[in-house]
């Protein structure tokens, strides 16, 4: 039970802020949200996780996890409260804010708490509960609008127990595992991604976080204008689909099968981006469902790729900053791409805001095969081996 509970914990903290995903067309129509204030209310979150990642949430030894997982699950509780309260946007805004905090603290310091109790197999383990946290918070938050009554309070509060008593179990066990004292990390070069670029780590990372905002942030919207619908659960159901997806694709697919993985990634996100654009000139609910399992599937295997690379051969205490970083940078960008794509999507056309989208995910895809190209040519070029010198 110690191994299992901090992932269940990583998964509420995760599914928090995911939940007024599957809940923004239930908002969208009650606060008559426009497309810009809905990708202002999702960056909002990601504007307050990456700063606390970079600033407290890279714990520099184990004992300072701690304290970052109790405050960070009290506001995650925080946010609860704020968004069954919430009567405007901007209230889930401040709502959005603690969710970021709560995230930010806990990440680095629960990965390595995985890390040190379940060893190699959990290296990934922050990717597959960030994507399943979102699946399940998006899954039943959309159930729950379309289908209870006062879903703004309900799903709040039901979250809110949860989290609370999932803390509180975890804390209630902070014995140091075996496997942190008497195991010796990989070396980078038993290790695949060690190999890789760093550059190329985060790069996937933050085309996973962008093909994210993007999906979350305007194709509910982007769905209602064309499919001429208000039923909530259907327009909530390509954000589901897509999260859901990207976990599904966790657990069909083994880490470190798929070559060029980093790459391939991006490509099946940019497939799936680009079947939504599509459904501007051919009106189709199915293409639109697919693109989202498309598009989630590159998500998924991105975002595991991508975590992989920076923090291979990582010991637990290292790994939770290294997770920290790679998080950090790629929610900032993320953060940053989503609102310019709402601008464009207001100013212009939800169409021109889903090509803008395309296209900056293509120039994301093309720098990372670079990347990775001039990484190889300069592995296998003689002329850039150091070698030894030697003194007359």
């Amino acid at each position: 039970m110690r191994t299992a509970t901090p992932g269940a914990l990583l998964v509420l903290i995760m599914a928090q802020p995911n939940m007024a995903t599957g809940m923004m067309p239930y908002y969208r129509h009650v606060w008559t949200l426009a497309p810009l204030l809905i990708t202002v209310i999702f960056a909002t979150y990601l504007f307050a996780l990456a700063p606390a990642l970079t600033v407290v949430g890279t714990p520099p030894t184990r004992s300072s996890w701690w304290w970052r997982i109790g405050v960070g699950a009290a506001c995650g509780v925080g946010a609860d409260v704020t968004m069954a309260l919430a009567h405007s946007p901007w209230v889930a805004c401040g709502a959005r804010v603690l969710s970021g905090l709560s995230v930010g603290l806990v990440t680095g310091s629960l990965a390595g708490l995985i890390l040190e109790r379940r060893g190699e197999r959990a290296r990934t383990a922050v990717a597959t509960a960030t994507v399943f946290g979102s699946a399940v918070g998006t899954f039943a938050a959309a159930t729950v609008a379309q289908y209870l009554p006062a879903p703004g309070v309900v799903t709040y509060a039901g979250h809110a127990v949860l989290l609370t008593l999932a803390a509180l179990v975890v804390f209630a066990d902070r014995a140091e595992g075996l496997d942190a004292a008497h195991s010796t990390p990989q070396t980078p070069q038993a290790i695949g991604p060690a190999l890789e670029p760093k550059a190329v780590g985060y790069l996937t990372g933050t085309a996973a976080w962008v093909s994210a905002g993007l999906t979350i942030a305007l194709l509910p919207s982007y769905g209602a204008a064309l499919l001429n619908t208000g039923n909530l659960a259907l327009l909530a159901l390509p954000v589901t689909l897509y999260v859901v997806s990207a976990w599904v694709v966790l657990q069909v697919i083994p880490p470190k099968t798929i070559p060029a993985e980093p790459v391939v990634a991006q490509v099946i996100i940019v497939a799936g981006v680009s079947l939504t654009l599509a459904v501007s000139w051919v009106h189709s609910l199915p293409l639109l469902l697919c693109g989202g399992i498309v598009a989630g599937c590159g998500q998924g295997l991105g975002y595991r790729a991508g975590l992989q690379i920076a923090s291979a051969a990582t010991p637990p205490d290292q790994h939770a900053r290294a997770t920290s970083r790679f998080a950090a940078v790629a929610y900032l960008f993320a953060a940053i791409a989503t609102i310019a794509l709402g601008l464009i999507a207001t100013v212009a056309s939800m169409r021109d805001g889903v090509l803008a989208g395309t296209v900056i995910l293509a120039v994301l895809t093309v720098t990372t095969a670079l990347v990775r190209r001039r990484a190889s040519s300069r592995a296998a070029d003689p002329a850039l081996i150091s070698q030894p010198t030697t003194t007359a």
